[in-house]
């Protein structure tokens, strides 16, 4: 794999983190009140639950400098993801990957707005 596709990877891998964090910092206190939160708390949750699980081998193969890595593999699990939670209109990971892979700068947003993290 040549290194601007290992880059694009790598990146992708901190976006989904930094995702995952957003899904669950409302527990950094615990849950809230009142009860008709929960729902959107679980939902939360769970989505950071399956985008960890949908990242983790990335990580992993990251690690090994993608050593036996299968891309094809990879995006399918992306996929599956996007379909479990098609409300997330921040994830564009394919768009993501794509875009630094012809060299552009990459904006990462907070959802709700916030500062951009510029990648260039």
């Amino acid at each position: 794999m040549d290194p601007i596709r290992k880059e694009a990877y790598r990146l992708l891998l901190s976006v989904a983190f930094l995702h995952s964090k957003w899904d669950l910092a409302r527990f950094q206190r615990g849950l809230s009140w009142p009860p008709w939160q929960f729902w959107s708390q679980a939902h939360n949750a769970r989505r950071a639950a399956l985008r960890t699980a949908t990242f983790h081998n990335l990580a992993i193969f990251a690690a090994h400098d993608f050593e036996g890595f299968i891309e094809t593999k990879f995006w399918e699990d992306v996929r599956r993801f996007l379909r479990s939670f098609p409300d997330t209109s921040w994830n564009n990971y394919r768009g993501i990957f794509e875009a630094v892979l012809r060299g552009e700068t990459v904006h990462v947003i907070q959802p709700g707005g916030g500062v951009p993290l510029v990648v260039d």
